[in-house]
């Protein structure tokens, strides 16, 4: 699922306003602007979001789904803006990066030593979880420098480089019928009992919408807060569940999980590096290393897998 932040701030509205005529006013955009926007998202994505009728609109069940995300994206981005701010003023001198889950996985601290310990009069560098929607915008705003996404987010208007692969995968216990298979259709995994990996987690809300926009729903036995609990339970039957390769690789390197590849293109994700151009030149020098560090890992793993 693709969101540009234009288009989630554009569908509040109208969640706000209860209509799209209202939302006019809101969004400073004409009914027609805004009525293109609503029906590329659903068409983009396959869903209904909203229930037309006279009155003005009502939320689709996809629509309450991604109302809830955009509002966290929100609140994520503002409490960013806000701590970021608050922490300048102690550390003027500061360089900002922002990772999701799945690149905290990842041997960042390679590419940070290096930096930390130049000759340079020395900046703070400050690393922080971000969803990958919050971490571009922070981006735009100035609130961050560098940030480490999921190519699954618009990063118009930014530099933008590739950091390989960044799968995701279904977990099954290794003696599941679905542990043999080479890969899977998601819609197959669909017929399991899931564990989900948290209520507000951008994973989450992107799978949610993934089987709305099947016409079917997650049959979840519980939703959990951390991915070394989430792979506890699947371990244990509970359910399965989907993650990035990564965490999984990070949290439960054994024999008793197995990891199958999801057949659908959306699954085939891409990990980016990205930052505004111009301005600091530590940005660029940041993304550099963190490309290096991440290659190095990358050929690493590949020389153990032979």
């Amino acid at each position: 699922m693709r969101f540009s932040w234009t288009d989630l701030q554009i569908f509040l509205h109208v969640c706000e306003a209860g209509s799209m005529t209202a939302a006019t006013e809101r969004a400073h955009l004409t009914l027609a602007a805004i009525s293109a926007r609503i029906r590329g998202l659903e068409e983009g994505n396959g869903v209904t979001l909203l229930e037309r009728h006279a009155r003005g609109v009502s939320l689709t069940s996809a629509g309450e789904v991604l109302a809830r995300h955009a509002r966290l994206v929100f609140e994520q981005v503002q409490r960013l803006e806000r701590d970021l701010i608050h922490e300048e003023a102690g550390h003027p001198r500061r360089v900002v990066l922002l990772a999701n889950s799945s690149a905290l996985a990842r041997p960042l601290t390679q590419a940070l030593a290096p930096l930390c310990a130049s000759g340079d009069a020395s900046p703070l560098w400050l690393v922080r979880e971000s969803a990958s929607e919050a971490t571009v915008q922070a981006l735009r705003s100035g609130a961050a420098d560098v940030g480490m996404v999921s190519d699954a987010v618009d990063t118009r208007g930014l530099a933008a480089h590739d950091l390989g692969p960044d799968p995701l995968v279904l977990i099954v216990p290794r003696t599941h019928p679905l542990a043999a298979r080479a890969s899977v259709a998601f819609e197959d995994a669909l017929a399991q009992p899931w564990v989900l990996w948290g209520e507000q987690t951008a994973l989450s809300t992107h799978l949610l919408m993934r089987t709305l926009a099947l016409g079917v729903r997650i049959e979840a036995r519980v939703t959990y807060p951390t991915v070394a609990g989430v792979l506890e339970l699947v371990r244990a039957g509970a359910g399965v569940t989907v993650l990035p390769q990564a965490l999984v690789d990070l949290h439960a390197p054994d024999a008793a999980l197995a990891c199958i590849p999801i057949q659908e293109p959306w699954a085939q994700r891409r990990l980016l590096v990205c930052f505004l151009k111009g301005g600091d030149p530590l940005r660029g020098r940041l993304a550099g290393s963190l490309r290096a560090a991440l290659a190095t890992g990358l050929t690493r793993q590949a020389v153990m897998g032979r």
